[in-house]
C-alpha cells in the first residue's frame, strides 16, 4: 500500500490541524504502508514523531511553491485541507489543489478529504465566526473527492449535511486521533505542582480566551496560571491587565508559546488542572492529551468536547460563580490518574489508532 498526504503548514505554527494530518502519515506508516507526505514547509515539530514505529516508511517532500513531479502508484490520496488566506488565490488556485488533482488523475485510486469542522457546524455555534469564502479553494476540490474522513460522530453528522452539496457520490468516515501519546508515557508520573494550565488562542473569538480574567479571580492564592499561547497577539492593554490582576490575586501568570511536544506534556503532567474555555472545537486535543497524563480536565459545555471526554467535567464559563466554585472543588479532589488515561486511551493511544486506522483502509 502507498500513500501520499498533501497538506500546507506554516511557519511556527503548532495548530492541531497540523498535527492531525502529520499523526495521520505516521498511522499509515506504523501499518507497513510507504507514505509520502507532501508540504510547502516542514512541520516544525516534525521530529517530535520521528519515535513511532515505522516512521522509516514516511518520507518528507517539500516545495515551497508545491511544484513536485507527477507520481502515478499511489493507492490513496489524502488531502488535508486549510482556510483560504491571502496568498490562497495564487498557491491555492494554481497550486496545492491543481497538484492534489494532478496526482489523483495519474494514480486513478481514491482520494480522502480530511475533514476539520465543516462551516455549517462552526457558525452554527458560533455565528459569523467563519465566511464561506474562507472554504472558497478546499471546496472546489469535492467533486474530485471519493470520502470524507471526520474526526468526531458529531463532525460526521455535520459533514454529510454540507460536504454533500458538492459532490451526492460521497462516502463519510470517522476517525478518532491519536494524540502523541509515544512521547506523553514519558511524563505520566510527573509530581504535581500548584499549577492550573490554559490553552488559548488569541484572537480567535470561538476560543473564549475573555475567559482568563475569571480565572484568576477564582484561583488560590499563590498558584500558578500557565497560559499557552502567544501573548503578543493579545492587546498590549488587555495583556497588562491580566499582569497587574494576577499580582492583585498573588498568581503567578506565565505565558509560553512555540513549545515542543515534550514540554507541552511536562507541563500538561505536572498540573493540577487544565481549563479548556472553547465554544467551539472539531475535536479538541488538549483535554485528551491533559487526561491520558493524568490530569483532570474542564472544558466548555459542547457536544463534541463530551463525546471525547467522558473523564472531564463541563461547566458554562459565563456562570463566574459556578466556574470560581468548580475550579476550587476540582483542585482539591484526588482524581484516579489511571481512570482519567484509561477515558481515552481506547483511541488516543497510538497503537489503538493504528489498528483503527487498518480498519478504515481494509474497507476499500
Amino acid at each position: 500500500m502507498k500513500v501520499a498526504v498533501f497538506a500546507l503548514n506554516y511557519k511556527n505554527n503548532y495548530s492541531g490541524g497540523r498535527i492531525h494530518a502529520l499523526m495521520m502519515a505516521h498511522g499509515f506508516a506504523a501499518n507497513g504502508y510507504t507514505v509520502d507526505y507532501y508540504t510547502n514547509l516542514a512541520p516544525v515539530f516534525f521530529d517530535d514523531f520521528n519515535i513511532y514505529p515505522g516512521s522509516g516508511n514516511l518520507h518528507l517532500k517539500v516545495s515551497k511553491y508545491f511544484n513536485f513531479p507527477r507520481v502515478n502508484n499511489y493507492d490513496l490520496l489524502l488531502v488535508v485541507p486549510h482556510l483560504a488566506s491571502k496568498k490562497s488565490i495564487v498557491f491555492d488556485r494554481f497550486f496545492f489543489y491543481p497538484t492534489v488533482k494532478k496526482f489523483q488523475n495519474a494514480s486513478k485510486c481514491q482520494l480522502w478529504f480530511l475533514d476539520f469542522e465543516s462551516p455549517n457546524w462552526i457558525n452554527k455555534l458560533t455565528p459569523h465566526s467563519r465566511p464561506e469564502s474562507a472554504y472558497k479553494y478546499s471546496n472546489k476540490i469535492l467533486p474530485s473527492v471519493d470520502a470524507i474522513l471526520s474526526t468526531t460522530k458529531e463532525g460526521t453528522k455535520y459533514a454529510e449535511e454540507y460536504y454533500a452539496r458538492f459532490n451526492p457520490n460521497l462516502s463519510f468516515k470517522q476517525l478518532y486521533l491519536s494524540i502523541n501519546s509515544k512521547v506523553a508515557d514519558g511524563f505520566i508520573d510527573t509530581q504535581k505542582r500548584n499549577q492550573v494550565i490554559y490553552f488559548g488562542r488569541f484572537g480567535e473569538k470561538h476560543k473564549n480566551s475573555n475567559v482568563l480574567n475569571d480565572i484568576i479571580n477564582a484561583l488560590p492564592a499563590r498558584y500558578t496560571l500557565l497560559v499557552i499561547g502567544n501573548p503578543a497577539k493579545l492587546n498590549p492593554e488587555v495583556y497588562q491587565a491580566l499582569i497587574n490582576q494576577a499580582k492583585e490575586n498573588s498568581i503567578e501568570l506565565v505565558f509560553k508559546s512555540g513549545i515542543s511536544e515534550s514540554e507541552k506534556y511536562k507541563h500538561l503532567a505536572s498540573s493540577k488542572l487544565l481549563i479548556y474555555s472553547s465554544s467551539f472545537e472539531g475535536y479538541g486535543l488538549p483535554p485528551i492529551e491533559a487526561q491520558y497524563v493524568g490530569t483532570p480536565a474542564l472544558c466548555s459545555d459542547i457536544p463534541v468536547l463530551r463525546e471525547v471526554n467522558k473523564g472531564a467535567e463541563f461547566i458554562n464559563f459565563d456562570d463566574k460563580e459556578a466556574l470560581t466554585a468548580k475550579i476550587n472543588s476540582m483542585l482539591n479532589t484526588n482524581y484516579d490518574k489511571d481512570k482519567l488515561k484509561a477515558s481515552v486511551s481506547s483511541f488516543a493511544e497510538f497503537d489503538n489508532y493504528v489498528k483503527n486506522i487498518k480498519y478504515l483502509v481494509d474497507s476499500i
